[in-house]
């Protein structure tokens, strides 16, 4: 994507393909796109096809099996061929200028979005987490719809 595709793509519930150096060797992952915190960081949560080591995961550290999200791949508006999975008990932040680097470095594609329904599911999986930290929290909590 240009640079200004990417901005572009950066909007809540959209889903990114980043190969980053620090996250599994730079394999790359779907990303989905949560917000821009004031200060310039953009926030993504991680994507995952690891159903079963992230359940044990959150069971172990007695975290709130609904920080599990599920985002189907059978809906039109995504480029997901398997169920894949969000652990809310995480999230990634990067400033723009990284972003953007990674972008140049190895192409950020967009692969579409996830629904609504799932996207407030993994804003309250972030409310609901013991591990994310409360200013985190008061930035996306503007994101859950009543």
């Amino acid at each position: 994507m240009t640079a200004e595709e990417l901005e572009e793509a950066l909007v809540s519930g959209n889903i990114l393909y980043i190969s980053d150096p620090q996250i599994a060797n730079g394999i790359p992952h779907y990303h989905v796109f949560i917000k821009k915190i004031d200060g310039g960081y953009l926030t993504t949560a991680c994507c995952t096809s690891q159903f079963e080591k992230n359940l044990k995961h959150i069971a172990l550290s007695r975290e709130s099996l609904d920080t599990l999200v599920c985002i189907d791949h059978e809906t039109s508006d995504n480029r997901l061929h398997d169920y894949t999975y969000v652990n809310c008990n995480g999230y990634i932040s990067y400033t723009e200028a990284e972003l953007f680097s990674l972008n140049v470095r190895r192409e950020i594609p967009f692969c579409g979005r996830i629904t609504a329904f799932e996207f407030q599911k993994i804003i309250r999986g972030f409310l609901l987490s013991r591990r994310i930290d409360e200013e985190f929290k008061e930035e996306v909590r503007e994101l859950l719809i009543s």
